[in-house]
């Protein structure tokens, strides 16, 4: 139990001190504790729903056009290597992952804007993501989240070649 002791004030005739008795506000401290730990949200996980393709129903491979396509590669040093369609250039472009938004977008004005006679999956950015062997995966996570902020309905994660990890390197 226990007990708050006050002293008494001198010169006077002593009384009994008075006797504040603190464990039943101790136990309602406990109590509010408890309440507040069983009644509060958890931090929930972030999760983002990737499609994995299944050998139930077999889709046949997408068209693309070289125009409206995008190949990102993630590098070491928290860089991003890219370039235009699939066929590999001599030399890349590198840029920082601050600045890989913009280029995004710039790629998905330039689909939008391909003549009416192509489809309209033509006229959607398709980007190909391949992550070198030293990036790291929060870069990885970062180029799946500027995928869902953008809204860009087709992406893929491939093998990186080896023409495009040296290429990419330089």
């Amino acid at each position: 139990m226990a007990d708050l002791i006050v002293a008494g004030k001198s010169g006077r005739k002593s009384k009994q001190p008075p006797r504040i008795d603190l464990t039943p506000m101790v136990d309602l401290g406990f109590l509010l504790i408890t309440f507040f730990m069983f009644t509060t949200t958890l931090a929930q996980h972030k999760v983002m729903d990737i499609k994995m393709p299944t050998n139930e129903h077999p889709e046949p491979p997408m068209a693309y056009t070289e125009e409206s396509t995008i190949t990102l590669i993630p590098v070491a040093g928290h860089r991003i290597a890219y370039y235009g369609g699939s066929t590999i250039p001599p030399t890349m472009k590198a840029t920082t992952f601050k600045d890989v938004r913009s280029v995004l977008l710039q790629k998905q004005k330039d689909a939008a804007a391909l003549p009416a006679s192509y489809s309209a999956q033509a006229h959607q950015l398709h980007v190909i993501i391949k992550p070198e062997q030293h990036s790291v995966y929060s870069d990885m996570v970062t180029v799946l989240d500027e995928m869902a902020i953008l809204s860009i309905p087709y992406y893929v994660i491939a093998d990186i070649t080896p023409d495009e990890a040296a290429a990419a390197v330089k």
